[in-house]
């Protein structure tokens, strides 16, 4: 039961993050996105407590988000170094889903 309450409010969550972001200008956009991404992976990666089996997930995914959202913020101020951010992105996600196959 904990779970399906816990995906439903997860659900609400997103569609009341999507709905609140359609109403903004773009320019507001490429300030609020890194946030949001920072925000939710640290609150993910935070959270690696609550559980011992995805406790190590939680903090390597988590970690991701919020990397997302510091390389989307770089990237506004820095577009030249877009691709190298880019290409760095896929070198880490590759990295955590070996960590993942080596955890698991």
């Amino acid at each position: 039961m904990n779970r399906v309450v816990a995906a439903i409010g997860l659900g609400v969550t997103v569609m009341g993050v999507i709905a609140a972001l359609t109403t903004l200008q773009p320019e507001l956009l490429n300030v609020l996105i890194p946030i949001i991404l920072i925000t939710i992976g640290g609150v993910v990666a935070a959270s690696y407590k609550l559980s011992e089996d995805w406790g190590f997930y939680m903090l390597l995914w988590g970690s991701m988000i919020a990397v997302l959202g510091v390389f989307w913020a770089i990237a506004q101020y820095y577009p030249m170094y877009t691709n190298t951010l880019a290409f760095l992105y896929i070198a880490l996600i590759g990295l955590a889903v070996f960590l993942t196959g080596v955890r698991s």
